[in-house]
């Protein structure tokens, strides 16, 4: 591997560590073109968690849409993720419009108000996770509707999953995402919330969101493995994200939907779950 796959290898490994051991069992074919792909997601999904100022976030996105023009005409920047995806554009046909919706779709993350309605919530997801997974398996040469169909799903599954799992972290920057029109319907204030801090057990209505969420979650994943089936047994490695989704469902509900439960200093899935995720990729399911 050359010194840019090692750098998105690495990149990975730090920043998105789910994706990272679901790479880690892809066919040596796929493998560096996944990292290469998630290096790229996890580079654009940190801008909005690292600057602190919108236009500063804009400009960084910017900075990667025209690199785009760059790297497709075989110009591309002296960056390492960028000199990457231009090996993996030159050899396969990698959708530009895709990888644009993919970036313009993190703009939202430099908002710090929650999205009104649950549908506008999963707009975003199809924008930015199932777009990511519909890439992934077109890169694994899955590319039709029943991909397409269970990308969609299993995206929205896992947007909505990092949602959740995020309010912890999110609070500390003042933000809290979940829709509006949830956090009504279940008596959660928001700014109650924001004031007071977590005060050792889930605040009136937030366990409701969360559970209607988590069930929101479980029907997605439902309709991905449904979908996939019409395509047989082909095991493709970022389906496994479904695992990891079953794993963090579980410890949510063990920790009763509270959020402020999980083990925040864990980096990534538990050991059991990645035992999981061995067992399901060598049995060519997910």
């Amino acid at each position: 591997m050359n010194d840019q796959i090692l750098y998105c290898i690495e990149s990975v490994r730090r920043r998105d560590r789910d994706r990272y051991w679901c790479a880690l069992l892809t066919a040596q074919p796929f493998k560096s073109d996944l990292f290469t792909l998630y290096a790229l997601n996890a580079e654009i999904a940190e801008i909005g968690v690292s600057v602190t100022e919108r236009l500063i976030g804009q400009m960084r996105l910017r900075w990667w849409l025209d690199a785009l023009t760059l790297i497709y005409n075989g110009n591309p920047p002296q960056n390492p993720i960028a000199l990457a995806l231009s090996e993996l554009v030159s050899k396969k046909a990698v959708s530009r419009s895709m990888l644009e919706h993919l970036i313009e779709g993190r703009e939202r993350d430099l908002d710090d108000q929650p999205m009104e309605t649950l549908k506008a919530l999963k707009s975003y997801a199809v924008e930015t996770s199932s777009n990511l997974i519909e890439l992934s398996l077109a890169i694994t040469g899955i590319n039709n509707d029943v991909s397409r169909h269970t990308a969609h799903h299993l995206g929205v599954a896992w947007a909505l999953l990092g949602t959740i799992r995020s309010i912890p972290s999110n609070i500390q920057r003042n933000r809290i995402l979940l829709p509006v029109e949830l956090c009504e319907k279940h008596g959660f204030s928001r700014q109650s919330l924001l004031d007071q801090g977590y005060l050792g057990q889930s605040p009136d209505g937030m366990q409701g969101v969360v559970f209607e969420l988590m069930s929101d979650i479980q029907n997605h994943l439902n309709q991905a493995r449904s979908s996939w089936i019409q395509i047989g047994s082909k095991f493709t490695s970022p389906l496994l994200i479904a695992t990891l989704a079953d794993g963090y469902l579980a410890e949510l509900k063990d920790k009763n939907g509270d959020p402020f439960q999980l083990n925040h200093r864990r980096q990534g899935p538990r050991v059991r779950d990645m035992i999981r995720l061995k067992v399901a990729a060598l049995r060519g399911h997910f």
